[in-house]
């Protein structure tokens, strides 16, 4: 975003305020964060296929991406992305992974459906005796995704360490494929 004293700028019509910083110069940057030891490992946030290429065919080019964190999940499953990714050997990592709590804030609306109550994915989870999250979050680890899952509930840090315990089938893999609709949660992440 184009410097402000706003958290996230905007015009006069809402639309928002970015910055034209050449994404390549901002990696060369980071680069030498790595080259000082400041940093393990470099990646990126929200980026699609063209700006990973931006960095990627960069002359010089001494890091490439170590991953891209992209919103992902049942209604978004970014197959198009993760085959890009994993070409290139960027590891994909998943956030939302649960879908939204629909706050109009973040540009989707209480109308926008409920991950979590999808009917296939519910049958899913019901025929292996998992919730719904679980199942939502196996079918994205066996996809190869890293999921970012967030919990400040005990009980519910330990389901989310038991999508380790089981696998779904390639049945249960295929129709839940079948579940994307290219819907975002988070309007932000463009």
């Amino acid at each position: 975003f184009q410097p402000s004293e706003d958290l996230v700028p905007v015009d006069e019509n809402g639309k928002y305020l970015y910055n034209n910083t050449d994404l390549r110069d901002t990696w060369e940057a980071m680069e030498r964060c790595k080259d000082a030891g400041l940093v393990k490992s470099i990646g990126v946030s929200n980026f699609n296929r063209r700006q990973l290429e931006l960095i990627l065919q960069k002359p010089g080019l001494k890091y490439k991406p170590v991953c891209n964190q992209v919103e992902c999940h049942l209604y978004l499953n970014q197959s198009k992305l993760l085959g890009f990714c994993r070409s290139n050997d960027v590891v994909l990592v998943g956030y939302s992974v649960l879908g939204s709590s629909r706050d109009e804030s973040w540009g989707i609306g209480n109308d926008a459906p409920v991950l979590l109550e999808d009917p296939v994915l519910n049958a899913v989870a019901h025929k292996l005796g998992r919730t719904p999250a679980q199942v939502a979050m196996r079918y994205l680890l066996q996809r190869g995704i890293v999921v970012l899952a967030k919990s400040f509930t005990p009980a519910r840090i330990r389901q989310n360490l038991q999508v380790l315990d089981f696998q779904l089938s390639e049945e249960d893999m295929d129709s839940l494929h079948q579940r994307n609709r290219d819907l975002r949660y988070d309007s932000m992440a463009m």
